[in-house]
C-alpha cells in the first residue's frame, strides 16, 4: 500500500508540472543558477546514473555505490541483494513507470528496489558494466551491457531474453536506445541506426548511417514531441527522420554542430521546454536552446559548461531533470544542479567594472547605464547599445525636464539627446558623486569634496555654503517641491531651496545614522536608512516599525508594473506589495510580506554601498535592473520563476538508545524508551535550505511546532502510551504539503510503568487504609466501650442508691398513708380519694423498681419500645382527653441499651408535651426500624410549642431531647406542621442503634 501510494503520488506530482517552473531557452547556459557539491559535501564520487523517484529523492549510482538525496544530506543504501555489498559500484539506473527503481552495478548485476527492499533481477549472461535503461510502453526493461557477446538484453513476463542475431542485432556494441512517439524503439550500434516497430521481434536497418561509420559516441534521445535525435561529438546533434525510409543511401541531415569535435561518448535529453541537455565523457557538458529551430529557418548553437566555468568536472557521466525542472549533472567528482536564477546577470554589459557601475531610467523607457570605462543604452525592446566608450570613471547621470541625458565622467561632460552624446567643454574637472535636475531646468551636482555645484545655461555655480568643518557633504539628492531633498552626512535629511535650507529629519534621529536612499512614492518619498524604511509625507517622518533584515540598509528602491515595490539591500532583492507598504506605515500591525531573492535565486555579489544612490531602476521593457559589486543584475518581474510543486515529506529515522530504524512506517519502542530522535524531510530540490517544517506530536504538543528548516526533532521523558509524529513541509516558495506524512509509534510501559504495578500499588494502599481504618475502629469501638461500662457502674451506683435511700422512704411513708387511710370510714370520700392516690404512688413505686432493674440489668432494654411508649401515651391521652395512635409498619428489632433507653426519654418528653401543652385533640406516633436505622416521630394537631418554653422551671424540655440524641449520635428535629401543630423527629444510624453479633 505504502508502494503504491507512492507511485500514485508521484503520478500526481508528474501532472502538476505545467504548474512548476520552467528553464528559460531564451537565456544562456551560463544565467541558469549553478550550485555544485563535491567531496568536501560528502557526495559519493564517479557518478554514473541518476534518477528520481516518485517520493521525491534523488539517487545517484557512483563508484561507491547507490545513495539518495533530498538536497541536504547523501545516505547509503545498506540493502543487498544476490551477493550485492552495500557500496558496490552502481553504472545505471531508471526508474520505472509503477515506482520500480532499476539498478545495474558495474560488476553486470541488476537489482531493483521496491518498498525499500532489493530484489535480484540479475540474467545469467551478464557479467560486465551496465551501462543503460529504457523501460518502453509495454512494460518490458532494454539494457545495454559491456558484455560483446550479450551487449543488449529484455526483460518481460519475468525472464531476460538476449537480444542477438534473431533479433537482428549483430554487432557486438550498442551505445544509444529510444523508444519514439507511434512505440518504435530505437537503437545505435555506431554504424546503424536499427529500429524495432512495436508487435515485431526484429530490428530493421532503416538506412541511416552513424554519424562516423566506426563511431562509438552516439546518445539517441526522444523530445517532448516523441521525435528521436542523435547527438555526437564530431558532427554534432540532429533530429533522426520518421521511418520507414525510402531508400538506404540518404543526404546528411542538418544538424546543430558540436561546440568541440569530441569522440567521447554523449548522454542527452530534452527539458520540458524542449532545450536539450547533455553531457560529454571528456568535454563537460552542453546545451541547445530551441533545436527545433534548426528546422525553421534557424541557427540554433550548442553552448558548453566545463570545469572552467565551475563545473564539477570535465568528465560528466550522467544527467537528469527532475520534478521541479532542476537539471542534474554527475560527473566523476561531485553533482552538478542547474536552476532556472530569477536574478540574473545582464550579458550585455561587462561585469568586474573597476570603479563600479551608475544607472539611469529615462521617461521614454531607456535605461543608460555605465561601467568604468563605457556608457550603454538599453531600448524598451530590451536592445542593448553601446553608446560611449573609452570614458574615464563615469560618476553622475541624469535626466531634465527636456527629455535631454546629462552624464559626467571624472574629467568629462557630456549632453546625450537619444542615442547620440556630444561633449560639452568645461572649464575645470570637476569630480561628482550624483546629479538630478529641476523643474526650472537647472542641473544640481553633488560634489565628491562637499557641497552643491549648479548648472544652468553652460555656466557652473557653486551654491552651497560650507559647514563649519568646511563642505557639507551630501551624499544623495532628489528634486522635491520647488528644491533639493538632499541627506547631508553631518545634518540628517535636509530639504534646501537655495541659499536657504531646512533640517526635515535630525541625524541623531535616523535609524543608523545615515540615509542610503531616497525614492518618490507619489506625493510622498521614501527613505531608507542604515537602520530602516520611513516615509515623508507633507514634512512629517513616519519611520516604518518594522526590523526585517531586507529593510536594513536599503540602496535602490523601484516599482514594476504589477504593484509591487523592489528594493535592493545588503540581504538581496525583497518584493513587496505596494498597496502592502503604504498600509504598513498608516497601521504597525497591518501585515508586510516580502519575497526575498539573494544567492539561492542567482544573485551573485552584494549590493553596492558607500554613498547613497538610487540602485535600482525599471526599463522599458518592463526588467528591473540592480546595481551590485560584481555586475549589474536584472530581474523581470513577470517572468519569475515560481516553484508550485508541494513537496513530498517523509520520515527517514526514528532514533532511540543506541538504535536507528530507517524509513519506519511503524514501530513499538522498548519498554521505557523515554527519549526518541525523529528524522525527517521534504523532497523539494530547488532550493533545500529555505524548506520549513512544522511538526506535532499528538498528545504531547499542543499545537504546531515551527521548525524552520530543522530536519530532525527530538523528545524526552515520553509516558508510555501510543503516539502519533506528524510533519508538513513547505517548498522554497511557501507552497505546503498540507498532508505531509506521518508515525505512530508506540511506547510500552516497565513493569513499575504497567497497569500491573499500579493495581498492585493501588491494592496496597487500600490495604494500608484499611489496616487503619480497621485500627481506629477498634479504637473507637473500645473507647465506646469504656464508656458504656462507666456508663452501667454509674448506673448500678444510681440504683443502689435509689433503693436504698429513696424507694425504701417512699415505701415506708406509703404504708404510713395506707394506715392513716384506714382509720377512715370506707365510704369516705377522703378515704376513696387518699386511696387513688395510694394507688398512683404504688405504680410510681414499681415503676422505680423497674427503672432501678433496668439500671441493673442492660439487658432488660429488649422490651418493646412501642410498648413502653404506648403505655406511657394512653395514660395522658386518658387523663387529658386525647386520641393517640402510635404506628410501627417494620417488625422491631432489639436495640443497644443506651439507644432503648435515650430514644425512649426522648418519646416519653415528646408525647407528654404534646398531650400537656399542645391543646390539641389527636397525637400520632410512628417508629419505624429499617436497615438504614431508626426513626421515631410525634405528631400533634395543637398550637405548637414555643421555643422560649424550653428548660422552663424543673424540666428537661427540649433541650433535654437535644443532649440525649446528641449523646447517643442521633438527629432530632422539632418543626411547625403546615396544617398546624408540632413534629418531633429523631433518627439514628443502624451502626449505633443495634448490637453488633
Amino acid at each position: 500500500m505504502r508502494h503504491l501510494l507512492a507511485v500514485l503520488s508521484g503520478l500526481a506530482m508528474l501532472l502538476c508540472t505545467a504548474a512548476v517552473h520552467a528553464l528559460d531557452p531564451d537565456v544562456g547556459i551560463n544565467q541558469f543558477r549553478h550550485t555544485r557539491w563535491t567531496a568536501e559535501d560528502g557526495v559519493p564520487l564517479g557518478i554514473y546514473a541518476l534518477a528520481q523517484t516518485p517520493d521525491g529523492f534523488l539517487w545517484t549510482g557512483s563508484d561507491s555505490g547507490l545513495h539518495r538525496f533530498d538536497g541536504v544530506r547523501f545516505e547509503v543504501v545498506p540493502a543487498r541483494a544476490n551477493g550485492a555489498r552495500v557500496g558496490e559500484p552502481v553504472s545505471a539506473l531508471l526508474t520505472a513507470r509503477n515506482g520500480d527503481l532499476w539498478i545495474g552495478y558495474q560488476s553486470g548485476r541488476i537489482a531493483l528496489l521496491r518498498d525499500g527492499t532489493l530484489i535480484d533481477r540479475s540474467p545469467t549472461a551478464s557479467d560486465r558494466w551496465v551501462y543503460r535503461f529504457l523501460e518502453d510502453r509495454s512494460g518490458a526493461v532494454w539494457t545495454i551491457t559491456g558484455n560483446s557477446n550479450h551487449p543488449f538484453m529484455r526483460y518481460a513476463a519475468g525472464r531476460w531474453e538476449s537480444i542477438g542475431a534473431h533479433w537482428g542485432i549483430t554487432a557486438p556494441s550498442a551505445w544509444g536506445i529510444a523508444e519514439s512517439r507511434d512505440g518504435r524503439v530505437w537503437v545505435s550500434d555506431g554504424a546503424r541506426t536499427l529500429v524495432l516497430a512495436p508487435g515485431e521481434r526484429r530490428f530493421r536497418n532503416v538506412g541511416i548511417a552513424g554519424t562516423r561509420g566506426d563511431g562509438y559516441n552516439e546518445g539517441l534521445a526522444t523530445d517532448r514531441s516523441g521525435r528521436v535525435w542523435q547527438s555526437s561529438g564530431v558532427e554534432g546533434t540532429r533530429r533522426l527522420p520518421s521511418v520507414p525510409l525510402a531508400q538506404l543511401d540518404v543526404p546528411p541531415f542538418a544538424t546543430v554542430p558540436a561546440a568541440s569535435a569530441t569522440h567521447s561518448y554523449r548522454t542527452f535529453l530534452f527539458d520540458r521546454d524542449g532545450s536539450i541537455w547533455g553531457v560529454t565523457y571528456s568535454a563537460g557538458m552542453f546545451r541547445i536552446a530551441t533545436p527545433d529551430a534548426l528546422y525553421r529557418g534557424g541557427r540554433p548553437v550548442e553552448e558548453t559548461f566545463t570545469a572552467n566555468d565551475g563545473l564539477s568536472s570535465d568528465r560528466a557521466l550522467s544527467i537528469l531533470e527532475d520534478r521541479e525542472g532542476n537539471l542534474w549533472v554527475g560527473t566523476s567528482a561531485g553533482l552538478d544542479r542547474f536552476t532556472p536564477a530569477n536574478v540574473r546577470t545582464a550579458t550585455d554589459i561587462p561585469a568586474y567594472s573597476r570603479f563600479g557601475y551608475i544607472v539611469m531610467g529615462a521617461r521614454d523607457g531607456t535605461v543608460y547605464a555605465a561601467d568604468s570605462d563605457s556608457l550603454y543604452g538599453i531600448s524598451p525592446k530590451g536592445i542593448t547599445t553601446r553608446l560611449l566608450d573609452g570614458l574615464n570613471n563615469p560618476q553622475a547621470l541624469c535626466e531634465d525636464a527636456m527629455g535631454v541625458v546629462w552624464f559626467a565622467t571624472s574629467d568629462a561632460f557630456f549632453r546625450g539627446v537619444g542615442q547620440r552624446f556630444e561633449r560639452i567643454p568645461t572649464d575645470k574637472r570637476r569630480n561628482v558623486l550624483d546629479c538630478v535636475a529641476t523643474p526650472d531646468g537647472r542641473l544640481w551636482f553633488s560634489r565628491t569634496r562637499g557641497g552643491i555645484t549648479r548648472y544652468e545655461n553652460g555656466t557652473w555655480t557653486e551654491s552651497l555654503p560650507d559647514g563649519p568643518d568646511g563642505p557639507l557633504k551630501v551624499t544623495t539628492l532628489i528634486a522635491y517641491r520647488n528644491g533639493l531633498l538632499t541627506h547631508v552626512r553631518s545634518r540628517g535629511l535636509v530639504y534646501m531651496e537655495l541659499p536657504d535650507t531646512r533640517v526635515v529629519w535630525k541625524k541623531d534621529d535616523i535609524p543608523g545614522g545615515e540615509i542610503t536612499a531616497l525614492q518618490p512614492m507619489g506625493n510622498d518619498v521614501l527613505l531608507a536608512s542604515v537602520g530602516g524604511m520611513a516615509r515623508l509625507r507633507d514634512g512629517k517622518i513616519t519611520p516604518l516599525g518594522r526590523d526585517a533584515p531586507w529593510l536594513q540598509g536599503v540602496v535602490g528602491i523601484a516599482d514594476d508594473r504589477l504593484g509591487y515595490t523592489w528594493m535592493l539591500s545588503r540581504a538581496g532583492i525583497a518584493r513587496v506589495s505596494r498597496d502592502a507598504l503604504a498600509r504598513a506605515f498608516d497601521d504597525p500591525d497591518a501585515p508586510l510580506h516580502a519575497q526575498l531573492f539573494d544567492f539561492d535565486d542567482g544573485l551573485k555579489a552584494p549590493a553596492v554601498t558607500g554613498y547613497s544612490r538610487n540602485s535600482a531602476v525599471l526599463g522599458g521593457d518592463g526588467v528591473l535592473r540592480f546595481l551590485t559589486t560584481d555586475a549589474i543584475v536584472q530581474v523581470q518581474p513577470a517572468r519569475l520563476a515560481r516553484n508550485r510543486m508541494p513537496p513530498p515529506v517523509s520520515i527517514t529515522g526514528l532514533a532511540f538508545g543506541s538504535q536507528r530504524l530507517r524509513d519506519p512506517a511503524a514501530a513499538t519502542l522498548p519498554a521505557g524508551a523515554s527519549r526518541i530522535e525523529i528524522d525527517y524531510t521534504a523532497l523539494s530540490l530547488t532550493v533545500p535550505r529555505r524548506v520549513r517544517f512544522r511538526y506535532q506530536l499528538l498528545g504531547v504538543d499542543d499545537d504546531w511546532v515551527e521548525a524552520g528548516n530543522r530536519r530532525q526533532a527530538f523528545y524526552t521523558n515520553l509516558a508510555p502510551g501510543d503516539y502519533r509524529f506528524r510533519v508538513v513541509a513547505a517548498n522554497n516558495d511557501g507552497v505546503w504539503n498540507p498532508q505531509g506524512a506521518s508515525l505512530d509509534f508506540t511506547v510500552p510501559p516497565t513493569f513499575i510503568q504497567s497497569m500491573w504495578f499500579k493495581a498492585l500499588v493501588v491494592a496496597a494502599l487500600a490495604l494500608v487504609l484499611w489496616m487503619l481504618y480497621a485500627l481506629r475502629l477498634r479504637y473507637a469501638t473500645a473507647r465506646l466501650r469504656d464508656r458504656f461500662d462507666a456508663q452501667i457502674a454509674e448506673r448500678n451506683r444510681i440504683a443502689r442508691d435509689l433503693h436504698d435511700t429513696l424507694l425504701q422512704g417512699m415505701q415506708g411513708m406509703l404504708l404510713s398513708f395506707q394506715a392513716l387511710a384506714s382509720k377512715l370510714p370506707q365510704d369516705a370520700a377522703l378515704r376513696q380519694q387518699m386511696e387513688r392516690v395510694l394507688d398512683r404512688t404504688q405504680d410510681t413505686i414499681r415503676e422505680g423498681r423497674d427503672r432501678i432493674h433496668q439500671l441493673r440489668d442492660p439487658e432488660a432494654s429488649t422490651m418493646d419500645l412501642a410498648e413502653s411508649l404506648g403505655r406511657h401515651a394512653q395514660e395522658l391521652a386518658a387523663e387529658h382527653q386525647l386520641v393517640c395512635d402510635i404506628t410501627v409498619p417494620l417488625p422491631p428489632r432489639p436495640l443497644q441499651p443506651i439507644v432503648y433507653e435515650e430514644l425512649r426519654q426522648i418519646g416519653r418528653e415528646a408525647i407528654s408535651n404534646a398531650c400537656v401543652h399542645s391543646n390539641g385533640t389527636r397525637v400520632d406516633i410512628r417508629l419505624t426500624y429499617g436497615d438504614s436505622g431508626v426513626v421515631l416521630t410525634v405528631q400533634d394537631d395543637g398550637v405548637g410549642i414555643a421555643e422560649d418554653r424550653m428548660g422552663v422551671g424543673r424540666h428537661w424540655g427540649l433541650k433535654g431531647m437535644r443532649e440525649r440524641a446528641l449523646l447517643i449520635g442521633a438527629t432530632l428535629s422539632i418543626t411547625a406542621r403546615p396544617g398546624g401543630g408540632t413534629e418531633v423527629k429523631v433518627g439514628i444510624d443502624a451502626d449505633a442503634a443495634y448490637p453488633r453479633h
